[in-house]
């Protein structure tokens, strides 16, 4: 055991040291805990560390406790996953076709409000205004037909427990969850609430780190707007398994795969994903400005690893891929930076800028040739700040180009076209390689790309 908690303390040291990690991380097997562990600064501003009890935003793992509360419900027969929706949702206008089951397990065809032009992080967002933006659309899929994940699934499902429950869902998570289960550390984040002991978020730039873009929680709901801490989160992992939260029928339900999402490589549960047949892991994770986390659930071993980052730039999925292969003793290359080449003429790459898209969620970045040197202007979920991403060439042979961000390693793989141009380009964000495609009209002119 002391030479297993060595090795994690080793390999988090080594993320520490090459300045790629700063959160939190608790790894237990049954009830000893391996390693807890604070790194780098909750506050830069004031040089305050984190440590092992540091809260942070969690973003979408807020998602499994909607889909808990909706479960609850269920057990005191207050509503069926087989109900329509329309028995809650009236106003929307294809509430007759989609079930509660269908929002639980994303198969509803509901289009992601969060990829709406309408959207903004910085705007006061009610049910009312999603629901108006989804009644302007079409479904994606009919329901039950395919699988996709959507943020508005689970903000319907926030509200359909607000509105069978007759209680705000903050109200309803504190005395059906948090207070019954001793979760102190845990809540629904308000802007304007001072909450003691959070972590302070931040993101990478051109110019390295900066406070992250503000975010107003209430365009989160319960689709992402709690915070936690890492204790809290293990036991939320054990009470759950326990059926302290839910029956044990229940929980088979809230784990059980109902689709595999391709790109994220593995299987949807009930707010949560899953993997293995029968499933051996189950997995939830959270990325919103500013923190980015993960809790995993191995199953077999009985064991558990929270990583919790206040930095929306960590490659949590790395970190944890790593920590896995030294916990299962499995062999996983981990690269914490690539290695780059110097003293590049970057001008032979200027035919790689672009406008590209990934069609599935409509992301997208545009990649430039500017000043001698090619850069990106967003990353994953975000735009760049002052200056932009500079990307430094890894690798060049005779199939493909790689190149990776100078501030926070992702990599952007191209492969050589016959006429010299690139129609798409593999995104590599941490674990998650994204096909994109360069958009049509897209092209380079004095050193420039415009549409």
């Amino acid at each position: 055991m002391e030479n297993l908690t060595q090795k994690l303390e080793q390999f988090m040291d080594m993320w520490f040291e090459a300045d790629r990690f700063s959160g939190t991380v608790l790894i237990s097997q049954g009830e000893n805990i391996l390693l807890s562990k604070g790194y780098g600064y909750a506050n830069h501003e004031h040089s305050i560390p984190n440590t092992p009890t540091t809260i942070y935003k969690i973003g979408s793992i807020t998602k499994q406790f909607t889909a808990a509360s909706i479960l609850q419900l269920c057990e005191r027969n207050m509503l069926s996953l087989d109900d329509l929706i329309i028995k809650f949702i009236p106003g929307y206008k294809y509430a007759d076709k989609i079930t509660v089951h269908n929002l639980m397990s994303y198969t509803s065809g509901i289009p992601s409000y969060t990829d709406f032009p309408e959207y903004s992080t910085r705007a006061k967002i009610t049910v009312d205004t999603v629901i108006e933006w989804l009644n302007e659309r079409r479904l994606n899929f009919n329901p039950g037909e395919s699988i996709d994940k959507s943020n508005s699934d689970y903000i319907l499902l926030a509200n359909i427990v607000e509105l069978v429950s007759r209680m705000e869902i903050e109200a309803y998570y504190e005395k059906y969850i948090f207070k019954p289960l001793g979760m102190k550390n845990s809540g629904v984040c308000r802007n304007e609430d001072i909450i003691k002991n959070i972590a302070y978020g931040y993101s990478c730039s051109g110019e390295g780190i900066v406070n992250a873009e503000f975010y107003d929680m209430t365009g989160a709901y319960g689709s992402g707007f709690m915070y936690s801490n890492a204790y809290d989160l293990l036991k939320w992992v054990r009470v759950l398994e326990r059926g302290e939260v839910i029956n044990s029928e229940l929980y088979e339900k809230m784990i059980t795969p109902y689709g595999y999402l391709w790109y994220f490589g593995a299987s949807i549960g009930y707010g949560c994903f899953v993997n293995g047949n029968p499933v051996g892991e189950i997995l939830t994770d959270g990325n919103i400005c500013g923190y980015t986390c993960s809790v995993q659930h191995y199953l077999k071993n009985d064991i558990i690893v929270i990583v919790l980052s206040n930095n929306d730039a960590t490659p949590i999925g790395r970190i944890v891929k790593g920590i896995k292969g030294i916990l299962l003793n499995e062999v996983h290359h981990v690269e914490i930076r690539p290695v780059t080449v110097g003293n590049i003429d970057y001008g032979k790459y200027k035919h790689l800028a672009g406008k590209y898209h990934f069609p599935p969620t409509g992301w997208w970045f545009n990649i430039r040739f500017e000043d001698g040197e090619l850069n990106v202007d967003r990353l994953f979920i975000q735009e760049y700040k002052r200056k932009k991403f500079k990307l430094n060439l890894v690798s060049d042979s005779g199939e493909q180009c790689v190149f990776a961000c100078e501030n926070c390693d992702s990599k952007f793989i191209f492969s050589k076209a016959t006429d010299g141009n690139a129609d798409r380009v593999i995104y590599s964000w941490d674990t998650l390689d994204l096909p994109y495609e360069r958009m049509e009209g897209y092209i380079e002119h004095f050193g420039e790309a415009t549409l």
